[in-house]
């Protein structure tokens, strides 16, 4: 290599480097301030989990939520992320700032794999390319630096791509066995994020089929197949512990609710959600621009890899692993449609092919459009493309934040005393809703304004209830506090900020023995946390998807 084609080189690997660390710079000014929307309830449940490994000890095995009253404890996935926030927590003190640095660094991981599996399926160029896309999507943006657990999932799963990817290639046991554990990490952590990659992984493997490909395929995806049965029978057995509260609305055993993972053929009929699925993934995953280069992509070809001008053989192909990995995402879609439907991040799994996709096509448009001086038309197209994927976070609506909530938990702890359990209800309380409890970093139950009845109040006073707190806001004007409940009512307070009026917060106090601690004491599991225990039923139950 010349001195001038190495300089070459090395500017061009200079403005990667650079373009990248910008793009990762965007969600700096993310990282602070409170949980935001869209989708602040999971992002409520994980934090809890977090705080409450840097409170209780971490248990990995014994999870706790905020609204299953006194019994807590609940499994929505192996709380790794979570584990290594409280880790953070114990060292500078309880924040969702740690929460998002774990999950940030997640991501970076999965961008990191994501680049080393391009680079060995197509080209360095393409490599980058790929990556810088993968950090520019706006659904990338914004949950990348979420309190999240998906880019953990994500993470793993594409580990496990490029250790196998490279293991068939290579026949390597022992990227064989890094796949393995990768695999099992990402089952564990959230099994369907695995079915995407099977795609890829299986043009890997049929590039060098053999016995030997077969052995270290049922390695590389047998560990996670087994992990996965062993932690799912003891997630039904610490999830079946849970209470049986059905007298609370939309209250189910979620011992495996396949109604709620995969829904019925009727929603799949339904032309509005296909074009609400189609719309977030132009406008949120690929971006319009995106998607003309993953458009061109397809016509992408493989380059000569030796003097001959024979391909390698054992090289799968870029196009075809782009290809085959958006088919397994689209029947990743297809199986949990429901999920995919209600929950914009359950999209993620789609980042990683329109990323490929979008780095052949900008590789294709750098080749093949004509330059203008030292100007390259088809790295202004890129750039326009990342331009216009920075941008598209404003009209999408992303970092909204839930004042009302936010307020409302605030004054909600500072009049409640910490170890009582509080009953929160708003207009859209659903009972495994943590958005009022959390932030008000209590225990309790989450009940709907509308469903605040005698009777279920009553039920969960004999739980352990001893306060009911009650959140109205003027964009529902016709919810307000059951009349049943005024004779108990301690505090009326309005709910403001910045001069702008929220809403209000009603409290009631419930009959049953004071409370033996002052409002604000930090401390878990005190005599009212342990009354509330021995009052609380036992039955079967289970967790909800997330």
């Amino acid at each position: 290599m010349s001195k001038a084609t190495d300089g070459r080189a090395r500017a061009v690997g200079g403005a990667w480097l650079l373009a990248a660390a910008a793009l990762v710079a965007l969600r700096i000014p993310h990282l602070l301030g409170p949980l935001d929307d869209p989708h602040s309830w999971r992002q409520c449940d994980t934090a809890y989990y977090s705080l409450e490994f840097f409170r209780r000890g971490i248990d990995l095995l014994h999870p706790s939520v905020c609204w299953l009253g006194a019994h807590r404890t609940l499994i929505f996935e192996f709380a790794l992320p979570e584990a290594l926030s409280a880790l953070l927590y114990r060292a500078f003190g309880p924040d969702p700032l740690w929460d998002r640095l774990v999950n940030l660094g997640f991501f970076l991981l999965a961008a990191f794999y994501l680049f080393a599996f391009a680079r060995l399926v197509a080209s360095r160029r393409v490599a980058r390319l790929c990556s810088l896309a993968y950090l520019a999507f706006p659904l990338g943006q914004f949950y990348s630096r979420t309190a999240h657990v998906d880019f953990a999932a994500t993470a793993f799963a594409h580990a496990l791509l490029f250790h196998a990817a490279l293991a068939f290639r290579r026949r390597s046991a022992v990227h064989a066995a890094a796949a393995s554990g990768a695999g099992a990490l990402a089952a564990l952590i959230k099994a369907p994020y695995l079915i995407p990659v099977l795609g890829p992984l299986a043009v890997a493997a049929l590039a060098v089929p053999g016995l030997a490909t077969v052995g270290l395929g049922s390695l590389a995806l047998g560990v996670p197949a087994i992990a996965f049965s062993i932690w799912r029978r003891h997630v039904d057995a610490v999830n079946g512990a849970a209470p049986d509260w059905q007298f609370l609305p939309g209250y189910y055993k979620e011992l495996n609710p396949w109604w709620w993972y995969v829904g019925s053929m009727a929603q799949r009929l339904e032309p509005g959600s296909w074009w609400k699925l189609a719309r977030r993934l132009v406008l949120e995953v690929a971006t319009p621009l995106g998607s003309m280069l993953a458009l061109a992509g397809l016509a992408w070809r493989q380059p000569r890899q030796d003097s001959s001008g024979a391909p390698d053989p054992s090289r799968p192909g870029a196009l075809a692993c782009a290809l085959a990995w958006m088919a397994a995402t689209a029947a990743y879609l297809l199986v949990f449609f429901p999920l995919n439907l209600i929950h914009n991040y359950y999209q993620i799994p789609f980042l990683g092919p329109a990323a490929l996709l979008v780095g052949l096509g900008a590789d294709l448009a750098w080749e093949r459009l004509p330059a203008a001086g030292r100007l390259r038309a088809g790295a202004l197209a890129f750039a326009a493309f990342l331009v216009a994927a920075v941008w598209m976070v404003r009209p999408l609506g992303y970092y909204r934040v839930d004042w009302l909530r936010i307020e409302a938990g605030r004054q909600i702890a500072e009049r409640v005393p910490h170890e009582d359990l509080v009953v929160a209800c708003d207009f859209a309380s659903g009972y495994s809703d943590p958005r009022l409890l959390a932030r008000a970093d209590r225990l309790g139950w989450s009940v709907a304004i509308p469903d605040l009845t005698p009777a279920r109040v009553q039920r969960l006073e004999a739980l352990g209830a001893r306060w009911v707190a009650v959140v109205t806001d003027p964009d529902h004007p016709r919810l307000s506090p059951p009349p049943f409940l005024g004779p108990r009512r301690i505090e009326h307070a309005a709910l403001a900020r910045g001069g702008r009026t929220l809403g209000a917060l009603d409290l009631y106090r419930l009959e049953g023995p004071a409370a033996e601690s002052g409002p604000g004491g930090p401390r878990e599991g005190g005599p009212g946390a342990r009354r509330a225990g021995r009052d609380r039923t036992s039955s079967a139950a289970g967790s909800r998807s997330s």
